[in-house]
């Protein structure tokens, strides 16, 4: 019968190459398995957040804020706003939706994004009633940072303009009281509305907060 053959011992020279070498193809190799699980990461974020889209442009405005200087809507363009229609003597939904609004200011202080990348506007529509003083006073009530919060008001013709470009119905009641609609709005960096978000309970904190943050990225 022939002899089986026998594997030959590998030499330790040859070993050392075959070592070598597999280690040259073992760090691509797991350069590459990083590299996958990076981009499936923020793949899957970018898959699974739903995008906003635009609803409209918002045309420039002017009004007058409430600490005395003249606010220009497209002044603050590149920061996402998150827009509230209001006056303050309303008996329940504005103050609840401004109330809201505070702790929304101060969920984004603390993500370091109020001021620089998010603001607050808030526009009156009752300029008889809700003079600058007024107007600060209601700010500081709900503890508004107007760093970053803008308490708005204009003549009547003026903030008609803005509120019809919003689509806004606000109707004056012979009690001098507003039936108005409810909502309020948020808007990105270039001045389109991305959003139409209910007032007072009808707002989803949350959803709101994410999609602040998402526009602010």
């Amino acid at each position: 019968m022939g002899q089986v053959g026998r594997k030959q011992p590998m030499s330790e020279g040859t070993q050392l190459q075959q070592e070598s070498a597999m280690k040259k193809h073992w760090f691509p190799v797991l350069a590459g398995i990083i590299l996958l699980a990076i981009v499936g990461v923020f793949g899957y974020k970018y898959m699974t957040e739903e995008k906003i889209e635009v609803l409209k442009p918002i045309a420039d405005f002017t009004l007058d804020n409430s600490d005395g200087t003249t606010y220009t809507f497209n002044a603050s363009a590149g920061k996402v706003r998150l827009v509230e229609f209001m006056f303050t003597n309303c008996p329940d939904i504005c103050p609840a939706t401004t109330y809201n609004m505070a702790k929304l200011q101060d969920q984004l202080k603390e993500k370091g994004l109020f001021g620089d990348k998010v603001e607050f506007v808030s526009i009156t529509f009752d300029p008889d009633n809700d003079t600058p003083e007024v107007l600060q006073e209601y700010a500081a009530k709900f503890k508004a940072d107007q760093s970053g919060w803008k308490f708005l008001r204009g003549d009547a013709q003026a903030v008609e303009k803005v509120t019809k470009d919003f689509g806004m119905m606000v109707i004056k009641q012979p009690d001098g009281s507003y039936a108005h609609t409810a909502r309020m709005f948020l808007v990105d960096g270039d001045g389109n509305m991305r959003r139409a978000y209910g007032m007072a309970a009808d707002m989803d904190m949350e959803v709101m907060m994410k999609e602040m943050e998402q526009l602010a990225d």
